[in-house]
């Protein structure tokens, strides 16, 4: 039943692919960069992060207002000059207007993470509804479920190093979240803030949010490591398409804090004039109501929130549990490896260069034989894919239970459907 799952989860996304075919062509289909399109948008969070922290002071007295410099706007004014006419101007750097374009940089940082995300999720669901997390795909199904937990991680102590009233709600929480663990809960929620939450705790927001960051390399070189040649770069046109988007929904929807004198100058935010108090500085011991929460990154809250965090945990917690073994069930009868011929392998490589997987090595054979290297078939890694038998010019390697000419008629099929 769940395999006929699959099944049709794959046709219709395979459906959908060709669909897009018609608008996209298949040089810029997204779909066909799933996997690179959370890479590039990192980028964007590494570099704005970079500026954004030069200004950051992490103390409970100046977190809000350095942040608050850094987007203060106008970034730029319009003013008369010396032939009465009048222009635009970038406005001074002042304890008024903050940095030039600070709003910006901040705005590319906040939508960059939430196209991170989306972007994280789209490549998640298309491996799955695919069926290629699987088997000898495991690793990279583990690995990426851990980079999602680590990315939501990042995001949100990056919210808590706003320290706004909402940041203070969401330690609040968080504190209590953890509580609710039998044993360590305590120790882990002490351990969270460092005990009494004072300037120190910032600090170990920022090492939170910079170390998880980093973590997030290493955890991407996990995740392409057994991947032969992966595809780490959208098309241009895709490039700068994403960059379109988080360029203008930055400056579309500015990531500021709403106070009352930014409404009173700029009344186009009136909207927001609801979210004055989330968007205040923190204050100890009080918790506002009426949060402006990222739907992309604080979804806990709104379940802790509703559920309690008991609830939040179990919902949470077996998720991210039945993630971590799907690509173990149901499993496949693997009776089909890659098999070489010894007699006829001359250690020529084609076929470890050209297998997608890296399932086979080459290693050097006994002192005396006529070749110095030989392929071998690592069996948890081959997927049966027959690539490593076209890639052999000297049929030294096989799959038992199926020709060679079988394969080939294979593909040729597959040419001609267009797949």
């Amino acid at each position: 039943m769940y395999k006929k799952f699959l099944s049709l989860t794959k046709s219709l996304t395979v459906s959908l692919e060709k669909g897009l075919n018609f608008l996209t062509t298949q040089e810029h289909n997204p779909l066909y960069f799933h996997g690179a399109m959370p890479l590039y948008c990192f980028w964007f969070l590494i570099f704005s992060g970079i500026m954004l922290w030069m200004y950051y002071i992490p103390t409970l007295d100046r977190a809000w207002s350095s942040v608050n410099y850094i987007t203060s706007l106008p970034v730029v004014q319009q003013v008369v000059n010396k032939q009465g006419q009048t222009i635009w101007q970038t406005a001074a750097i002042s304890e008024a207007t903050g940095i030039p374009y600070g709003a910006v940089v901040r705005g590319i940082h906040r939508w960059g993470a939430a196209g991170m995300m989306i972007t994280t999720l789209l490549h998640m669901f298309r491996v799955y509804f695919t069926d290629r997390h699987r088997s000898w795909r495991w690793l990279p199904w583990v690995s990426g479920v851990l980079l999602l937990v680590i990315l939501l991680f990042t995001g949100i102590t990056g919210y808590l190093l706003v320290w706004d009233a909402r940041a203070y709600a969401m330690v609040v929480s968080t504190q209590a979240w953890l509580r609710a663990i039998p044993a360590i809960g305590g120790w882990m929620a002490e351990f969270f803030t460092g005990g009494d939450i004072r300037d120190y705790t910032l600090t170990r927001f920022l090492f939170f949010h910079v170390g998880g960051a980093s973590f997030l390399f290493w955890l991407i070189w996990m995740h392409f490591i057994r991947l032969h040649e992966p595809v780490v770069t959208p098309s241009r046109a895709t490039n700068f398409l994403t960059f379109g988007f988080i360029l203008v929904a930055a400056g579309a929807i500015p990531a500021i804090n709403v106070t009352e004198e930014l409404i009173k100058q700029y009344p186009t935010l009136a909207a927001q004039k609801d979210f004055i108090a989330s968007d205040a500085p923190a204050q100890i011991g009080m918790i506002v109501q009426n949060m402006r929460y990222d739907a992309w990154y604080m979804f806990p809250y709104y379940l802790i929130e509703r559920l309690g965090p008991v609830l939040a945990w179990i919902i949470l917690g077996g998720s991210t549990i039945l993630l971590f073994v799907a690509p173990f069930y149901p499993k496949d009868r693997r009776d089909n490896i890659a098999e070489v011929l010894d007699a006829k392998c001359t250690g020529c490589t084609f076929c470890s260069l050209d297998c997608p997987f890296e399932a086979i090595t080459m290693q050097e054979r006994a002192p005396g034989s006529k070749f110095k290297l030989i392929a071998v078939v690592q069996a948890a890694r081959c997927s049966e894919c027959g690539i490593c038998v076209g890639s052999c010019p000297f049929q030294a390697i096989d799959l038992p239970n199926t020709h060679s000419k079988t394969i080939e008629a294979d593909v040729l099929a597959l040419l001609k459907t267009g797949a």
